[in-house]
């Protein structure tokens, strides 16, 4: 007789966080395009910078939501942490542009970073990424 495993299903705030970030990684490959032709056009040390600060970003981000599945809490530390570091990072690059106005931060950090952030730390969210790390614990 084949015994089956439950699975729990991941909650909806989880995928709509993972959903959110799959949107970031996809408009962030967008302007990976056009960042790629802004450092081809004048190679300067700040677009470059920003370029390889931007795939780490990607990267991080596509692996972390990868990571999602195997509900350790670290995962949702890192996920909220990297998060965080996006706003705060947009928020330092646009500081040192000239162009800085309030319009331009809250559509550049809060659009993306913050809803991933609110959903992360919500109930659900918890329960998901802690059931596992509790299962592994020897009573």
């Amino acid at each position: 007789m084949v015994k089956t495993v439950g699975i729990e299903p991941m909650p909806f705030v989880v995928r709509a966080a993972r959903f959110v970030m799959t949107l970031q990684v996809a408009f962030g490959l967008v302007g990976l395009v056009f960042l790629a032709g802004a450092v081809l056009a004048a190679f300067a040390p700040g677009p470059l910078l920003l370029f390889g600060v931007q795939v780490t970003f990607l990267l991080l981000t596509g692996w972390l939501m990868e990571r999602f599945g195997a509900r350790r809490t670290w995962t949702l530390w890192a996920a909220v942490a990297l998060e965080l570091l996006q706003v705060g990072g947009a928020v330092a690059v646009d500081a040192l542009d000239p162009g800085l106005d309030l319009e331009r931060v809250l559509f550049a950090t809060v659009l993306g970073p913050l809803p991933v952030v609110v959903l992360l730390l919500l109930p659900p969210s918890w329960r998901w990424f802690s059931s596992r790390d509790r299962a592994d614990t020897p009573s």
